[in-house]
């Protein structure tokens, strides 16, 4: 790859829509140049995730990338011998979720205090119900474990 040319890596194609990974200082510069293609009806660089997604009008045929300066890598399969991370995928999924959150209400509450919340309607309705002694206690037991473990809370950054 020349120094004026893009690296992209295409990580996900569909009809309209591709994604992109990208190196981090090129973000911004692949997605002016990307935004200058004919065909783009949108471009929303993601710099969380080092990733552009487009959408576009008609075929964008690989060629046409090539011809706007950008340096193409097909996807990368999944390695057979790298186990799966499920536990990981979920605590960076809830991660984003809780910044999400976090974002949303000023900081005013986080996914911990959303939960607990939550918790305490769901016991509160089964109290309604008239069922006490299982969905209601177990509801409200989960809500008590959630407030006592607020020290412990440091899962996400």
């Amino acid at each position: 790859m020349t120094a004026d040319r893009i690296g992209l890596a295409v990580r996900h194609r569909m009809p309209g829509r591709l994604r992109f990974a990208v190196a981090t200082g090129d973000l911004e510069r692949a997605a002016a140049a990307l935004a200058a293609l004919p065909t783009m009806e949108s471009v929303e660089p993601r710099p969380a995730s080092g990733s552009i997604v487009v959408r576009h009008r008609g075929p964008l045929e690989d060629q046409a990338l090539v011809d706007a300066g950008f340096d193409l890598t097909a996807p990368a399969s999944p390695d057979p011998a790298t186990p799966a991370d499920p536990i990981g995928t979920a605590m960076a999924g809830l991660s984003r979720l809780d910044r999400n959150i976090k974002a949303a209400t000023g900081g005013q509450l986080d996914i911990w205090g959303l939960a607990f919340g939550g918790l305490v309607a769901g016991g509160v309705i089964q109290l309604a119900r008239g069922r006490v002694a299982g969905p209601a206690l177990a509801l409200f037991g989960q809500a008590a474990t959630l407030a006592m473990a607020r020290p412990l809370r440091r899962m996400f950054p």
